[in-house]
């Protein structure tokens, strides 16, 4: 009884490791769904770990009224061991993280200047806002965002930031991270944490359409040429601008495919340039 328990769980463990994350990360309605992507790539991650520790513990456990055996005692072992090391690796790496977001918060006290919102300002031509988060986290934005942005689209830029920081996206993406480190060898890890890190985009994204619109929020973005991630350092590139603009723009009854070309305010070939632009600078 043991022995087939262990075997299912083992093989629940394997699918949980491979093809399971590999048809998800390939899924398109995720775009559709983020919230429910990201929940299910939580539930996938953390019953591919503990399925994979009860498997192995079943198997130590399976002689039990009967003789131990070798193999027996080496599955308690490997099962100490992976607990400790999966463990392990999850808390260091919210350590450092959390020291360098801690870091992070220090510079930007002393480089910017408080808004009347709350919102530090920055001062540097280029347009960008980011969030630095935390229990205490930091909207930045810089002077050249205020100056370049319209009012609509600088609330919608700072709206996709409040979303970080209220949503706490980095203690959704944390364990990604870790389980990333904790196993750099396995494929889905690394296709997990990117697709995670794109998700909490999208999330943000969503957040920001509710508190002003979807244009504004695309045509923000069309502006903006490079953001950074909430995790603090994890970046992501293969959801593109040009992906989140179109996502933006589409779901509007009033518009067409060829909005996405004007959503920049300017002419056609100008607004593409811009999206190729900010595409490439990874948003």
């Amino acid at each position: 009884m043991y022995s087939v328990l262990a075997g299912a769980l083992a093989l629940l463990a394997i699918l949980l490791a491979w093809p399971v994350p590999q048809a998800l990360a390939g899924a398109r309605w995720v775009t559709r769904a983020p919230r429910m992507a990201v929940c299910l790539w939580q539930t996938i991650g953390l019953a591919g770990g503990v399925s994979a520790i009860a498997a192995l513990l079943l198997l130590g456990f399976a002689p039990l009224g009967r003789a131990w055996t070798l193999l027996n005692l080496a599955a308690l072992v490997l099962a100490a061991l992976l607990f400790s090391w999966l463990t392990g690796v999850l808390i260091t790496s919210a350590v450092r993280i959390e020291r360098d977001l801690r870091r992070q918060r220090a510079a930007v006290d002393l480089l910017t200047s408080p808004d009347v919102d709350g919102v530090l300002v920055l001062e540097h031509p280029e347009p960008v806002a980011y969030c630095v988060p935390g229990p205490h986290p930091r909207i930045v934005v810089t002077a050249g965002a205020i100056a370049a942005l319209p009012p609509d689209e600088l609330a919608a830029l700072l709206a996709h930031e409040r979303a970080h920081a209220q949503g706490r996206h980095e203690l959704v993406i944390q364990p990604f991270v870790a389980w990333q480190t904790a196993l750099p060898f396995l494929a889905p890890a690394r296709w997990a944490t990117a697709a995670v890190a794109d998700l909490v985009e999208l999330l943000a994204d969503d957040a920001a359409a509710e508190a002003t619109s979807r244009m504004a929020v695309a045509r923000a973005l069309a502006r903006v040429g490079a953001q950074r991630s909430p995790a603090g350092g994890v970046r992501t590139a293969s959801n593109s601008v040009l992906s989140r603009v179109q996502r933006m723009s589409a779901p509007l009854p009033d518009r067409t495919a060829g909005t996405v070309g004007t959503v920049a305010g300017a002419g056609p070939g100008a607004a593409a340039a811009e999206l190729r632009a900010a595409d490439r600078a990874g948003l």
